[in-house]
């Protein structure tokens, strides 16, 4: 990505599962900063992210694995060839 060093992509997380196409974070893909409810990734909502405008503290993180998957069904709506891998 240009600007790694100053800029991040983020999806939207929900607190909500009634969005077509969200899939629910499990525990396990947590590494730090697990909330008290179930949350859910919306792969369709994408943004570049200023670090130094629009982060202001993280948080939480998840594992590489879980990233990779939402990475998979991100690009399933840029393109229609790939199918996202399933949860």
């Amino acid at each position: 990505m240009p600007y790694s060093d100053e800029e991040s992509i983020a999806v939207a997380f929900a607190t909500q599962s009634h969005h077509l196409g969200n899939f629910a974070v499990p525990s396990e893909a947590w590494i730090r900063g697990e909330p008290g409810q179930q949350i859910f990734i919306l792969p369709w909502t994408v943004a570049t992210l200023k670090d130094d405008h629009h982060v202001a503290d993280r948080q939480g993180s998840v594992t590489d694995e879980f990233t990779d998957q939402v990475m998979s069904a991100t690009i399933s709506y840029l393109d229609d060839s790939e199918e996202p891998d399933s949860a």
